[in-house]
């Protein structure tokens, strides 16, 4: 077997010639062109609380409803995330909002002395007490993550409840005013 020594081509390998160097240089342009894609294509986060109006669940409401609908008037930065009236017997009022701390505060009324309607929001709260608000008497509930105002008077139970302090929900619970009824 003969061995024999390869001969060259005429033509050097090009990336024999190539260097680090070369390679740095590479990427650097291949990272600047990716860095002006993505600043032309940057978009600020929305913010992901979506704000709904009052308007049309509240005549809705307050043209079905059995009974006084009631409307916070202490609601300073808060935004409205929720406001629909669900028909059937009974109906429900409901209001949710995000405070400017970030917690939650719910209104929920319903022409029923049944506090079933508001079971999903008592869940894990035990009742603590009474509170009374202006002249009314409020049951007062505490859970782990979640608390409560509920009220019944002239067959309409109200609770205001959510994960804000309770200081807050009563200062909501003592704002609750029927709203001038829409033409």
């Amino acid at each position: 077997m003969s061995t024999t020594t390869p001969t060259p081509t005429g033509r050097p390998n090009a990336r024999l010639l190539q260097t680090v160097g070369d390679m740095v240089r590479s990427i650097a342009v291949v990272l600047a062109v990716v860095g002006v894609i993505l600043f032309l294509s940057h978009r600020a986060q929305p913010d992901p609380v979506r704000e709904v109006s009052m308007t049309n669940p509240l005549i809705v409401a307050q043209i079905s409803a059995g009974f006084p609908v009631l409307v916070p008037e202490a609601t300073e930065g808060y935004r409205l995330t929720s406001a629909r009236f669900e028909k059937g017997e009974p109906g429900v009022w409901h209001l949710g909002y995000v405070t400017p701390q970030d917690a939650y505060v719910q209104l929920e009324q319903s022409a029923t002395s049944d506090l079933g309607f508001i079971s999903d929001q008592l869940t894990g709260a035990a009742r603590t007490g009474s509170q009374t608000i202006g002249s009314a008497k409020w049951a007062a509930y505490e859970g782990q993550d979640n608390r409560a105002l509920v009220r019944t008077a002239d067959g309409v139970t109200t609770a205001v409840s959510g994960t804000a302090p309770m200081a807050e929900l009563a200062k909501v619970a003592g704002s609750l005013t029927a709203p001038r009824k829409a033409q």
